[in-house]
């Protein structure tokens, strides 16, 4: 039986746990932390399409929000419907997922770090009783996060460009309406956990607790933080190498993340499909998901890059432009993971959107 070793615990090797169990594959899962989900690294918003992926249970739904309000410098602002965006509870998400690999089979080693590895040997440090194992495997899968050390070990690492997440959870009163800042730093959220709660956070490059505090003000006055979350956000990379022989890379491992919001929960599991078929099918893994989501992995990169670029009038214009009914329901109708299926159609219906094509060059 092909045995698959699993490195990180997180929505991407979960999920992908439970696709190869559910096939009768023998798969082991390591996890260095003592409880799945936790530190919380993540501002836990996805869109509607999480449910194509995996039933949607209440335990981990903690609220959803069919409205976003997108600001513009000059305090203008457009309100866009959206189809139901979901608001998880991390940590119980992570632990659901575990329990679906679980009741398909697979076996999961919890403070067991990944040490090296060569010649399909993992070394595997169980930290409570601080022993080494040697373990043979017939596939490995690096999960493991934005540092991965299963891509540092197996000679995929490569050139990665980071930036810094940084939220609160604050208690406020709000009308569930997710607040997006794209000018502020990277970029800034305002997300509503319930009716009285938020995170509150942004992406940034360097000071992240200077930058939130500052945010916190600027938008809050007045504010009671419950607790503070922060992590690495890796920015999208379109020559990252994700398989050298039986070694492969997942999720924010292979920095399979939007590089306009952070978000990358939805293109990891994406992958970790795509990964299990080419187990499974003798495919190539590489070709499988950057056929899945490479391309809107990509298109997500440029329109960061051109952004990146915009001055405080670009922004008030971008903004005005939108708020337009017309363009307005284009981005209603469509899923923001997927910008392939819509950014022609946006600009055949608002051509002054080419305006912006300039900072390409």
């Amino acid at each position: 039986m092909t045995k698959i070793s699993i490195i990180g615990a997180g929505p991407a090797g979960n999920y992908l746990a439970y696709l190869l169990a559910k096939k009768g594959l023998d798969v082991n899962v390591f996890e260095e932390h003592k409880t799945v989900g936790l530190p919380v690294q993540c501002t836990g918003i996805t869109t509607s399409y999480l449910g194509q992926l995996i039933e949607l249970k209440k335990d981990f739904v903690i609220n959803k929000v069919n409205k976003a309000r997108i600001f513009a410098p000059d305090s203008n602002f457009i309100d866009v419907k959206l189809d139901d965006n979901i608001i998880l509870d991390r940590a119980r998400f992570d632990q659901y997922l575990m329990e679906k690999a679980e009741n398909a089979g697979a076996k999961f080693f919890l403070s067991h770090r990944f040490l090296c590895y060569k010649n399909n040997i993992i070394k595997i440090q169980n930290i409570k009783a601080n022993m080494i194992k040697d373990i043979k495997t017939d596939y490995l899968v690096g999960a493991d996060g934005p540092l991965s050390d299963v891509a540092k070990s197996a000679g995929l690492k490569c050139k990665k460009d980071f930036l810094i997440g940084i939220q609160a959870r604050v208690r406020l009163n709000n009308q569930s309406i997710v607040e997006f800042y794209p000018f502020i730093k990277e970029y800034a959220w305002v997300v509503p956990e319930s009716k009285d709660i938020v995170r509150i956070g942004l992406a940034t490059r360097k000071n992240p607790k200077k930058e939130l505090d500052k945010f916190l003000i600027k938008r809050l006055k007045k504010y009671d933080i419950i607790d503070m979350q922060a992590g690495l956000i890796p920015m999208y990379n379109p020559k990252i190498k994700t398989q050298k022989d039986n070694v492969c890379l997942v999720g924010d491992a292979a920095a399979m993340v939007k590089a306009t919001t952070g978000g990358g929960i939805i293109q990891g599991m994406i992958a970790a499909r795509a990964l299990a078929d080419s187990i499974i099918n003798k495919k190539k893994y590489h070709k499988e998901w950057k056929k899945a989501v490479g391309k809107d992995l990509l298109i997500h990169l440029k329109m960061r890059e051109i952004m990146g670029k915009f001055s405080t009038q670009d922004w008030n214009y971008l903004i005005k432009l939108f708020n337009k009914e017309n363009t307005k329901k284009i981005l209603k109708s469509y899923d923001r993971d997927f910008p392939s299926r819509f950014l022609v159609k946006l600009a055949l219906t608002e051509p002054r959107l080419l305006y912006f094509l300039k900072y390409i060059f």
